[in-house]
């Protein structure tokens, strides 16, 4: 790794540096809101992902991965900020929207700089886009455990807008990047829609989904769980930069374990129904071992998402991978968008637990589908002859 890969690492490490991590679900109840009106406000989120999706890897692959890191990091930058300033349902829309768009941009743009970087340098994407994943995760964690440490002496508002700094920061970094091309294959026929029909691409999509879904719903979920187990903001800060580095630790070591390299279909069991576990058993038992089994499942998610990049991004040409990857964000965000209201109500009726319960089995059901394509056989239907 030389001086170029490090800046990619540190641009990702201060877009990261979230110190509202632990605190921003407690900071819409302390004005007022409650679970429900929270999940409706993330449909505002989350729609403006799934509307600019799509448009977002276009922008990706049209002016560049460097622009569009440096525009992400000013979008982010001015929800979370707007999100800081304005703690009513109007001012939080609005910086919803914003920040949606800006995050819509960094998922694309980090992800394609990433591989395309780590193939010209002829460096194992695994193990390169394992070390940005864990600086970006190591600076949640360290930023979750101030933040959760700075919130108990001062506003929540104050450790907000001190995010949106930081976030400012990253794209002035963004530009010292340099973009690096990969000239198309001579093979690299089709459009779009004609990859992700292909078996082992949609496998991968609809178990990402299923990633980036129970990752979307656990962040706003293990506030109020945690909150529920009576636990204080310093305590819950802590468990967050726990959390948050294991997590990190699963990007980083993805590369080494040789028995997730070798045999990906194992993996995909083992992974997928390690995480399913480490939601149904909260739904079921409250406490200590569900505050351990929420911690595993970030490891475990860690670990799974960068095996199905690396599969998606090979199979991927350059021209269209932003495209193909917004595509993913764009379903996730819609299916999180209709999720995240229903899982709150149910959560406002029955409780946090139950609730939990419940969103393990729709994970569990996207994982078995995200299978079954994987195994499925091609065949070819011929018309029984008396139809003829």
């Amino acid at each position: 790794m030389n001086r170029r890969d490090s800046k990619i690492f540190n641009y990702y490490f201060l877009y990261s540096f979230l110190l509202l991590n632990p605190i921003w679900v407690l900071y819409l109840l302390k004005y007022g809101f409650s679970i429900y009106k929270i999940t409706i406000l993330d449909v505002i989120y989350y729609m403006t992902i799934t509307i600019l999706s799509f448009p977002s890897g276009s922008i990706v692959d049209k002016i560049g991965r460097v622009y569009s890191l440096s525009i992400s990091s000013l979008l982010t930058g001015i929800g979370i900020l707007l999100f800081g300033l304005f703690p009513t349902f109007l001012g939080v829309s609005i910086s919803y929207i914003f920040w949606g768009f800006g995050n819509a941009l960094n998922s694309t743009a980090i992800e394609t700089i990433s591989y395309e970087h780590a193939t010209m340098r002829g460096i194992r994407y695994l193990r390169f886009f394992g070390i940005v994943n864990f600086m970006g995760s190591l600076s949640v964690a360290i930023a979750s455990l101030l933040g959760g440490a700075i919130s108990s002496f001062v506003d929540f508002r104050f450790v907000i807008i001190l995010t949106s700094i930081f976030v400012f920061i990253s794209g002035y970094i963004a530009l010292t990047i340099k973009e690096v091309h990969i000239k198309k294959k001579e093979d690299s026929k089709g459009n779009v829609l004609s990859y992700i029909w292909d078996r082992n691409i949609l496998s991968s999509i609809i178990i990402r989904v299923a990633l980036l879904l129970d990752f979307n719903i656990l962040i706003l979920f293990k506030q109020p769980y945690y909150v529920m187990l009576g636990l204080d903001t310093i305590i819950i800060g802590v468990l967050f930069f726990i959390d948050v580095l294991i997590r990190g630790l699963s990007f980083l070591l993805t590369q080494d374990i040789r028995i997730f390299r070798k045999n990906s279909f194992g993996a995909m069991l083992f992974l997928g129904s390690g995480i399913f576990f480490t939601i149904y058993i909260p739904g079921i038992y409250p406490g200590m071992l569900a505050v351990a089994l929420l911690i595993i499942n970030s490891g475990l998610f860690g670990f799974y998402t960068n095996l199905l990049s690396k599969d998606m991004n090979d199979n991927i040409p350059s021209h269209i991978r932003g495209q193909v990857l917004s595509i993913i964000y764009l379903i996730t965000s819609l299916l999180t968008a209709i999720a995240e209201p229903e899982l709150g109500y149910l959560a406002s009726l029955k409780g946090i637990v139950f609730t939990m319960l419940i969103f393990s089995f729709i994970f569990f059901i996207l994982l078995v589908s995200g299978i079954l394509v994987k195994i499925a056989k091609k065949r070819k239907y011929v018309f029984p002859s008396k139809w003829i």
